[in-house]
């Protein structure tokens, strides 16, 4: 066999500098936190819409994702996750191979293990934090980045999707070059916006300012690896292959939500357009991952988006889109697959409904980073590794990989092309400003390839073989330093952690000491300024009352004007509601569109103006067709002579057919009698044909049966010879199975006759001998019970001492977790903390304010607000130092309890090298037991094998019997067919006759009704001109006539609504203020006087932000005072 490369390392934060290293590091304790802030300042969101529920679910959920970014942090173990969601099992699954693989060299940790699997690893906690925490567990924490991306990115979008639908409109006269120029634009708008990505910039901003469309020649140097040539011609040929068979399918796998989702939107819509592709597939995440990776939510909610923006091209483009999901030529995706943190090369085995369904595509698209990292297993490959060896067998369908560079992951470089780079930008690896738009070889080439290294590995066995040895040695001794370096850098931590809890309990008490000083000086303050805080107190209530009376008074003034105001704004919107309505009637009676019209009131009279015309032209037409009229109805009088002469001829042939009837009733009865004749021959001729396909068959299987019957006698006769044989066999080997139980049986004195009678006495003795064994065999049994009852007291014994240590390891667990759970809420106080001490310093502004209206300085001073923390602090350190105690407690009870069970363990092996002895001697006789039953069964067997070869050669002579019986019937049925032949030959004949007879009635009836055809059809069409002409004629009259008074009615309408819509624009500027009398007075002024009282009136009724600059009235600011003082 040819020897296989050893796989190169995974990347993992073990390796400090690296990329890896410094994300564990820094960025994903980052994400943790931005999660933390985004939940708490959510909090008042979950109150209003769960109350009470909401905060605590968001508090555990806050002391969850605390607890897993200190784990983060000081490098603690992976836990097994222990939520219920369907991919738990699979995850734990996962962790026991990380294990497996570290081959005993300690438990997986954050920085040990590798890094594509922690990084999945934190994402999967995250979901699990706010899933088991209803009722907010449907809560998106990355929603409001994903947001703010995409809004952020406007102007790209919008020049985007302009461009994109002026090229849709001359996509049909584009030849194959400009197609080919199009797409591969398309596809560098879809790598560059591989850049929007959240998780890489830790949740700050990184959305498309600008659009990539005017820099995407400046941007062609940086593309380290571009296969769109190839893609082109892999479109064309599975184009061209699957013309007439079946659809053309692509599967795009994205990555993020934002403008690279709008990027990806518009290239599928190419490919759908250009009729590259018949439908294409897309595959997101199915729960929050990478920050801004895209999941089914963020992928309607931005097709929805598009649609309600004011652009007219992006909400075109969301209208199409969601048209395309609608007819099923865009489908979507989300396989709970792509969130875990297996690689690709595994789908086949973890998921494989997911690879059969990648197996119908015809092109996979794998969008950024992370579909590139679990493409090639985010292992330490060398530059120039083709893409395919990278893979690791990974082909479902022919894919391609669409990629910003944002890890140390990089396969398929040129001989040099890496260094090169390294040299000019150190850190390119990591500054995704180097994209790939990779092709591995197809399967073709794999082969070729495949088939030459099996040749070049053969040569290569032996040295491989030496350096598997040196290598495992280096491996051992790699393995050997890590837990060393593991177990020191936990040390360090340790004595670090220890260092830092003592200077905070230093400063803490430092501070205790100061705040009781300060206290005994406040409390003396406190006596002195009661006194004054009462007076002050009093003048300020008398103030507030009064305040308070005048704000009734102002409010009602202010509910008076705004029922006023509303009832003003609902005639306004009445009267707007019926100029819509108008508009609308006068535009579906035209039969026009007003809605992408600038002035639809102008277009509709130069529609009215239109119509007038044309009333015109149809009056001189109507006079026209009065003319025609007159002219046909003199026409009509001539052909009304000549129908009254036609009248007269119809009567004179219908006398004559009349005639023919007669003779035709006559030929109709005889065709009639010899038709019943016919159909009488031919019954009894489907009868005979019916008999003889019956007897047919009866003689084809009397055939087979005879056939089968000779097959069967010949194989009986055969088995016959066989049985006998077998029976002298088995006679031979009975006498010689007597022979051997006879010699088995006899002993040195006493000898056994090969004969049946000796053989029964021989066994009757030995079955005696075996009973009084069997005495012997119980009396050893007995002791054996005794033995196994003390040995059941000591493992009681044992058993006992085993839960004694784990009640006393749950109870240091249970310890554990309670500071655990105390650090969790210190954390919690700490949030806590923080928003009181935005509070506080709200209340100080607001008694600074009261200081300055009331005169007292001394007011803010005299409050404070330390007691409160300070109690916190002290209960906080006494349960610590309470806890500490108890812990160890704890380790000396479970010290005490391992060594009474290493004495326990000694006496029991002593007891079971005794068990073992006596099992060596009941192991013996059982033997013994089982000669003996093999022999009598063997006899059994014989005895049963003889009486089967009886009945065998019985039921062999029943089935020749039952043979010779049914060919005696065979011969029988042969004769009986014989007859049926001669008389179907004889049917034959006279069925032929019947037939010549029946051709030659047929062929007389023929005649007869041809010439009755010819005569009815000349009537039928001179009768149905004369009705055409005089339908057509009213038809005529009835139309211009409708038309007349359609136009009349219009006309009188659109006159009554003309004057309403000019009293009613009076009515409107009158309101608003405006000079009707100035000669140009402009629509779009009147809107924006009415669009100003709309924005005011929402001011006024709902507090909002505005982004238009608007003058705060002093009757506001007295308002929001009185407000204050209250």
């Amino acid at each position: 066999m040819a020897a296989v490369e050893a796989a190169p390392v995974s990347l993992s934060g073990r390796f400090k500098g690296s990329f890896a290293y410094f994300t564990i590091k820094d960025r994903l304790p980052q994400i943790l936190t931005r999660v933390i802030d985004t939940l708490h300042r959510h909090k008042n969101e979950f109150f209003e819409e769960h109350g009470e529920k909401g905060v605590e679910a968001e508090k555990r959920a806050i002391s969850f994702l605390s607890k897993l970014r200190n784990e983060l942090q000081t490098d603690k173990p992976v836990t097994a996750l222990e939520d219920e969601l369907p991919d738990a099992a699979l995850w734990n699954q996962y962790l026991d191979y990380q294990r497996n693989l570290s081959n005993g060299n300690g438990e997986p940790s954050w920085f040990q293990s590798p890094w594509l699997y922690v990084e999945c690893y934190m994402y999967r906690r995250i979901h699990a934090a706010l899933a088991q925490n209803p009722p907010i567990d449907n809560f998106d924490v990355f929603k409001e980045g994903k947001a703010q991306n995409f809004f952020e990115s406007q102007e790209a979008i919008s020049a985007l999707c302009t461009y994109f639908q002026e090229l849709i409109k001359n996509i049909k006269d584009l030849d194959e070059k400009q197609l080919q120029e199009e797409l591969f634009k398309l596809l560098q708008v879809s790598l560059w916006g591989n850049k929007c990505d959240l998780s890489f910039s830790a949740g700050e901003d990184s959305s498309q300012k600008s659009s990539p469309l005017l820099s995407l020649e400046n941007l062609i140097p940086y593309i380290l690896v571009n296969d769109m040539e190839k893609l082109w011609s892999l479109l064309v040929s599975t184009k061209k292959r699957n013309a007439e068979k079946s659809n053309v399918r692509i599967d795009i796998i994205l990555d993020n939500a934002g403008f690279e989702l709008v990027s990806d939107l518009v290239l599928a819509d190419f490919l759908l357009s250009s009729k590259l592709a018949d439908e294409v597939h897309f595959h997101g995440k199915s729960i929050p991952w990478y920050v801004s990776d895209t999941t089914k939510h963020d992928f309607n909610w931005t097709i929805k988006k598009l649609q309600a923006t004011n652009h007219m091209w992006v909400s075109r483009c969301g209208i199409n889109w969601e048209g395309n999901l609608k007819k099923g030529a865009w489908v979507y995706h989300d396989h709970m697959f792509w969130t875990l943190p297996h690689d690709f090369s595994s789908m086949a085995e973890v998921a494989p409904d997911l690879y059969a369904d990648l197996q119908k595509s015809n092109l996979l698209l794998f969008k950024g980073d992370l579909n590139y990292r679990k493409l090639t297993g985010d292992k330490k490959w060398e530059y120039t590794v083709p893409f395919h060896q990278a893979l690791n067998k990974f082909h479902p369908a022919p894919l391609c990989s669409l990629r910003t560079l944002k890890s140390d992951t990089q396969v398929g470089l040129k001989p040099g092309q890496g260094e090169q780079i390294q040299a000019s930008d150190p850190d390119w690896m990591e500054s995704y400003n180097h994209i790939l738009l990779d092709i591995p070889v197809t399967r073709e080439q794999m082969n070729h390839y495949r088939d030459a290294a099996e040749t070049a590995q053969s040569e290569l066995a032996a040295l491989l073989v030496k350096h598997d040895c040196v290598q495992s040695e280096l491996l051992e001794l790699r393995s050997r330093m890590v837990s060393k370096e593991a177990s020191l850098q936990e040390l360090k931590a340790e004595a670090e952690s220890y260092k830092e809890n003592n200077a905070r309990q230093m400063s803490r008490l430092q501070s205790l000491q100061a705040r009781v000083q300060e206290m005994e000086e406040e409390a003396c303050f406190l006596a002195t300024s009661k006194n004054q805080a009462e007076l002050t107190a009093q003048a300020a209530f008398k103030e507030n009352q009064e305040l308070k009376e005048e704000l009734h008074e102002q409010s009602a003034k202010l509910n008076k004007y705004l029922t006023k105001y509303e009832g003003s704004m609902t005639q306004a919107s009445k009267i707007s509601r019926k100029y819509e309505e108008l508009l609308t009637q006068l535009s579906a009676f035209l039969d026009t569109d007003i809605r992408e019209k600038e002035e639809p009131q102008e277009y509709l009279m130069s529609k009215v103006s239109e119509i007038c015309k044309e009333n015109l032209t149809l009056k001189d037409q109507v006079a026209a067709f009065q003319e025609a009229l007159n002219v046909h109805e003199i026409e009509s009088k001539a052909s009304r002579e000549t129908i009254m002469r036609l009248v007269s001829e119809v009567t004179k042939e219908q006398k004559k057919a009349a005639g023919y009837y007669q003779d035709m009733e006559k030929l109709n009865k005889d065709l009639d009698s010899a038709v019943i004749g016919r159909q009488s021959l031919e019954m009894e001729i489907r009868n005979l044909q019916d008999k003889l396909t019956s007897n047919r068959k009866a003689l084809d299987a009397a055939k087979q049966e005879l056939h089968n019957l000779k097959k069967s006698s010949g194989e009986l006769d055969g088995s016959l010879k066989s049985s006998k044989e077998e029976a002298r066999n088995a006679q031979s080997s009975l006498v010689a199975f007597k022979e051997q139980i006879a010699t088995l049986l006899s002993s040195g004195s006493a000898i056994v006759k090969p004969s049946e009678k000796a053989i029964l006495e021989r066994i009757q003795e030995i079955n005696c001998e075996k009973e009084s064994k069997e005495i012997m065999v119980s009396q050893l049994e007995t002791q054996i019970a005794k033995l196994t009852e003390a040995l059941e007291n000591q493992t009681r014994l044992y058993q006992e001492a085993l839960e004694r240590s784990r009640k006393a390891e749950k109870c240091s667990e249970t310890f554990q977790d309670q500071v655990k759970y105390l650090e969790a809420e210190l954390l919690a106080v700490d949030l806590v903390q923080d928003g009181l001490k935005l509070e506080k310093q709200k209340y100080l502004e607001f008694l600074e304010q009261l200081n300055e209206k009331m005169k007292l300085d001394s007011l803010a001073a005299e409050v404070g607000f330390d007691m409160n923390v300070n109690a916190i602090l002290a209960r906080v350190e006494q349960l610590l130092k309470m806890e500490g105690d108890a812990v160890m407690e704890n380790k000396t009870m479970a010290y005490s309890l391992r060594r009474k069970l290493k004495t326990q363990k000694e006496k029991l092996e002593s007891k079971e090298l005794h068990m073992n002895l006596l099992r060596q001697k009941i192991t013996q006789l059982e033997e013994e037991k089982q000669v003996r039953t093999t022999l009598a069964v063997e006899r059994d067997e014989a005895n049963l094998a003889v009486r089967k070869l009886h009945k065998m050669t019985e039921r062999l002579q029943k089935q020749l019997d039952l043979a010779r019986e049914t060919n005696t019937d065979l011969k029988a049925k042969l004769s009986e067919t014989n007859e049926l032949k001669i008389k179907t030959l004889e049917q034959n004949r006279t069925i032929e006759e019947l037939n010549k007879s029946q051709s030659k009635l047929e062929r007389m009836k023929e005649k007869a009704e041809k010439q009755l055809t010819s005569v009815k059809s000349e009537l039928l069409v001179k009768e149905r001109k004369a009705a055409e002409d005089k339908e057509k004629t009213k038809n005529m009259l009835e139309a211009v006539t409708s038309e007349m008074k359609v136009l009349k009615t219009t006309l009188a309408e659109l006159a009554k609504r003309e004057r309403q819509l000019a009293e009613f624009r009076e009515v409107v500027s009158r309101i608003l203020g405006l000079n009707i009398a100035s000669l140009a007075l402009p629509d779009y002024e009147i809107i924006r006087r009415l669009e100003g009282l709309i924005h005011s009136h929402q001011h006024h009724c709902f507090p909002c932000v505005c982004l238009k600059g608007v003058v705060r009235a002093p009757e506001e600011q007295s308002q929001r005072n009185i407000q204050l003082l209250h």
